[in-house]
């Protein structure tokens, strides 16, 4: 089972509006997580009374694609904005990956620590 993970130092968010193909689910929000220059996971946000998308690694580019209900989007934005280090990770046989911050002593407040 390959196991694709990656720090994520910075972000970048895109908000959709249309797409006309009814046959179509198309992504309101956009989250691109890069490693410095490498740009290493998209997370794609969809309506909540829609089906999701299988999440996917594009091999080619080196690619992952995570996607989400839109409920999820405050979480995992205030993740970004708030906390470092922000690590991912995606399981290729299993289709299914996360997002996750460093270990951190509880009650850190905001000092951030990775031990």
């Amino acid at each position: 089972m390959k196991l694709i993970t990656s720090e994520v130092n910075l972000y970048w968010v895109h908000f959709q509006s249309g797409g006309s193909d009814q046959n179509k689910v198309y992504p309101r929000a956009l989250v691109k997580c890069y490693h410095d220059d490498d740009f290493v996971v998209q997370i794609n946000f969809y309506p909540d009374n829609k089906s999701l998308p299988e999440n996917h690694y594009d091999k080619r580019n080196k690619l992952v694609y995570l996607r989400y209900h839109m409920y999820m989007y405050p979480n995992v934005i205030d993740l970004l904005r708030n906390e470092k280090p922000i690590y991912f990770s995606y399981s290729e046989s299993l289709k299914m990956g996360y997002v996750r911050t460093g270990k951190e002593p509880i009650g850190e407040g905001t000092t951030d620590a990775d031990f």
